[in-house]
């Protein structure tokens, strides 16, 4: 397994739902028995999502904040030099809490989610990487039957593959949201309801078959859609739980994840602090479980699968570490490795250069 670079989102702040401990956005190199601090980016709050360029030179970040720090969150640009990331410019979100940002496969236009007031945002990304002012705002509308559903909520937006179609999870109103990914409006092209009270969260296409998922946040399940790229439609399939049959405790599904060659899918449990683990039927789209792995750690935020398929890191927000684990090629079973300190972790990624 060849070593690899991680960054790492975080809480940098106290908040209603996390006492966020960290400094910023840390850069970590992932060997085989070990995770290097190697640096530490700071002067952002909360910078709780990343991803990153195609080309892995420059990330992106939300600052998910809310009305108490400033008039709007922020989505930030920084340049890679050397060991250090050079902050490039921000642009308002119009809205508080950012909590998901995706790029463009020909990293042409940034796209990001507001958990609070229904706003998704997309921008146009110029040639030196600095994030230029929003071409398209839209606020969504809706409730939902869950406490938690009192009115919009997107919490992902997923480009497709192709670069074609934009997916938005809205957690508050149960609805999946496709749209052309490079129109000079947010241009709606379809919609998707998903049973009452799902919560859909975190989205996920499948890398070799026309399968896309989505995973539930409060009715912890996973829902499966056969994919038409052609005109972006989902068409639902099946249901799944991510947690065990005998666990009545309270749970949220966080994050799904394939291994590179989508021969199975994970997906992380807050609560029974767990990763759900499915091997992938290509031929219908079905999940059948391969177990549930304790992920060492408290509240399981998201995780990230090293390029080679062949490791898995989880950020365990509540209890300060990230967890490594060995996959089996064959049965897709995760097996513990060894565990670092890193404060509140929440998202991972994986510089695959």
């Amino acid at each position: 397994m060849k070593a690899a670079e991680v960054w790492v989102g975080t809480y940098t702040r106290k908040e209603g739902h996390v006492d966020g401990k960290a400094d910023g956005i840390y850069r970590l190199q992932f060997e085989k028995d070990s995770l290097l601090s190697l640096e530490t980016t700071e002067g952002i709050v909360n910078p709780s999502f990343l991803c990153l360029s195609p080309d892995a030179d420059r990330i992106y970040a939300v600052s998910e904040i809310g009305p108490d720090v400033d008039t709007t969150g922020y989505v930030y640009s920084y340049q890679q030099e050397g060991e250090k990331l050079v902050l490039l410019n921000r642009q308002p979100t119009f809205s508080f809490a950012p909590c998901h940002v995706s790029i463009h496969p020909n990293g042409k236009w940034l796209y990001v989610a507001n958990y609070v007031g229904g706003m998704i945002v997309r921008y146009p990304v110029a040639k030196n990487g600095k994030i230029e002012a929003a071409s398209d705002t839209l606020r969504l509308e809706g409730n939902g039957p869950n406490e938690r559903q009192e009115s919009s909520h997107p919490h992902s937006v997923t480009v497709s593959p192709d670069g074609y179609w934009v997916m938005v999870a809205d957690l508050g109103t149960d609805e999946i949201h496709t749209f052309n990914a490079e129109g000079p409006l947010w241009e709606l092209v379809t919609t998707v309801v998903l049973p009452g009270g799902s919560g859909p969260r975190h989205f996920a296409f499948h890398p070799r078959a026309p399968y896309a998922y989505v995973l539930n946040e409060l009715n912890n399940t996973i829902t499966a859609f056969h994919y038409n790229a052609e005109n972006g439609a989902l068409n639902m399939i099946d249901h799944w739980s991510t947690l065990p049959d005998d666990f009545s405790d309270f749970s949220l599904g966080a994050d799904l994840h394939f291994s590179p060659d989508g021969e199975f899918l994970y997906a992380s449990n807050r609560g029974d602090d767990s990763l759900a683990g499915f091997r992938v039927d290509t031929r219908d789209g079905s999940l059948e479980s391969i177990g549930y792995f304790p992920t060492r750690g408290a509240f399981p935020r998201n995780f990230a699968i090293h390029p080679d398929g062949k490791a898995l890191l989880v950020a365990n927000q509540n209890s300060d570490n990230v967890v490594q684990f060995t996959i089996d090629q064959k049965n897709g079973k995760l097996r513990y490795e060894q565990e670092w300190e890193v404060k509140t972790p929440v998202c991972l990624q994986f510089v695959n250069k």
